[in-house]
């Protein structure tokens, strides 16, 4: 930490307000306010609550970081029509400029999710001001669909800087398959802007260094990868212990599967179902979160509504599994020496946790970005597999093929093998963030040029 507070300059952060989006924007203000620099957190009221609620922490855990609880007409994310959410997203503007305006003896760097350009952009041209992006996504994401938008725009596809690309080709996603309309304009108008300063990814050379490496080439402006943000060493509150980990301190290494399905996401009865009974019959450990659909600005704890489960299931599995309707601490059971593998729709936050503690995973895409985090992890890094693979995603996952799946990671030699890739990588992302790590070195680059 640093010794004085830059008082020269101030971060603004300013996420898209979805929990998965929020978080490491949240975690990377804690980073940057460890070296004693001022941070402003601003974001729509009830979501910045439901954030530190579910990090367990209250304001006066973070010292340099000053929430601002937003009170902002907020309309329903709709899955069909997403704009009167967005157009509610500009109210915005005022307070941010507020904050700029009102610190015009400093520099004021905004970093902002990507996806909030059309917010923030009224403060690019304030001369004090230096803007950031931040991508939410991977850098292999990122990258890919850099070079989907370029190949669409050439007549001639094929050439030697692709390599990286063209080498899983077969396997990477459509934009127009993974994201609602207009992201791929998004991206490239995002790629054009005249007015970043830089951009930020919660990744490291040692999980995604090649990407990286494309990403500054191709870039004007420098990138950075500053990830992963998450802690990577917990340690465990003993007065406050989830019953998931006490569960978990009386099972054996690696004999548990953790499932979750990230907090933006929901099956229908009938998968559900289908799951339960595959993972009855893998005869395999397991602790599986089953919520539903968050609702913005919902509290937490309200959303326990009770999804039905196969008759009899319940008491069948008792003496080996845990079905968790409420929030769970899921950096702490990955982190947990019994926990032996993730099985998840390939978040990319979820996945950098997974990743951290080495604990290999069982991929199931369910939309956006998933996808191409699949083929990051099953093919690049192979430190999982695919249970459903994104051409199959309208059908029916049947409850043998989840049985299957289960049953490799956890008891296979070629689950083992995983399992030995993930503890490797963990190891390499470990050593990273200590003293004369590649992500320790970028961060303080980060810093460098912000206070420069």
């Amino acid at each position: 930490m640093a010794s004085n507070s830059n008082s020269n300059v101030i971060v603004v952060m300013v996420p898209f307000p979805e929990y998965g989006h929020q978080i490491p924007l949240l975690r990377l203000s804690q980073l940057i306010s460890s070296y004693n620099i001022p941070v402003h957190y601003m974001s729509v009221g009830a979501r910045n609550q439901e954030l530190k609620q579910r990090q367990q922490q209250q304001e006066e855990e973070f010292p340099y970081i000053q929430f601002h609880d937003l009170s902002i007409t907020s309309k329903e994310n709709d899955e069909e029509n997403y704009m009167p959410y967005l157009e509610s997203l500009l109210q915005i503007r005022e307070p941010l400029s507020a904050i700029c305006h009102s610190n015009n003896d400093k520099r004021v760097v905004v970093i902002h999710d990507a996806i909030m350009q059309f917010v923030v952009e009224t403060v690019y041209t304030i001369s004090h001001v230096e803007a950031y992006f931040f991508h939410a996504v991977s850098a292999f994401t990122t990258y890919s669909m850099l070079q989907q938008i370029k190949e669409n725009n050439e007549v001639n596809n094929c050439n030697d800087d692709d390599a990286l690309f063209t080498s899983l080709q077969g396997y990477i996603p459509s934009i127009e398959s993974c994201f609602k309309p207009g992201m791929g304009e998004l991206t490239k108008m995002l790629r054009d802007c005249k007015f970043k300063c830089g951009e930020i990814l919660n990744t490291c050379r040692e999980i995604e260094g090649p990407y990286l490496d494309e990403l500054c080439k191709q870039s004007a402006t420098p990138f950075w990868g500053l990830g992963p943000f998450n802690p990577v060493n917990i340690v465990q509150n003993s007065d406050k212990t989830h019953r998931c980990i006490e569960w978990l301190d009386k099972q054996q290494v690696n004999s548990v599967i953790f499932v979750s399905f990230g907090t933006a996401n929901s099956f229908s009865i009938e998968q559900i179902h289908e799951i339960a009974i595959g993972l009855e019959r893998s005869e395999q450990k397991f602790i599986w979160v089953l919520r539903g659909k968050d609702k913005k600005g919902e509290d937490v704890a309200d959303i326990t509504g009770k999804i039905e489960l196969p008759n009899g299931f319940e008491e069948r599995v008792e003496n080996r599994g845990i079905i968790a309707r409420e929030w769970v601490p899921q950096l702490e059971i990955l982190a947990h020496p019994s926990t032996g593998g993730y099985f998840f729709h390939s978040g990319w936050n979820s996945f950098l946790e997974s990743a951290t503690m080495g604990v290999p995973m069982a991929t199931w895409p369910l939309n956006s970005d998933n996808p191409y985090n699949d083929v990051l992890i099953t093919k690049v890094l192979k430190v999982g597999l695919v249970v459903r693979d994104w051409v199959n995603k309208d059908e029916l996952i049947k409850c043998d093929q989840i049985e299957t799946g289960v049953r490799t990671l956890m008891d296979s030699a070629e689950g083992e093998e995983m399992r030995k890739r993930a503890i490797e990588l963990s190891k390499a992302i470990n050593k990273s963030v200590g003293d004369g790590g590649s992500q320790k070195k970028q961060m303080d680059s980060f810093i460098a040029h912000i206070t420069r």
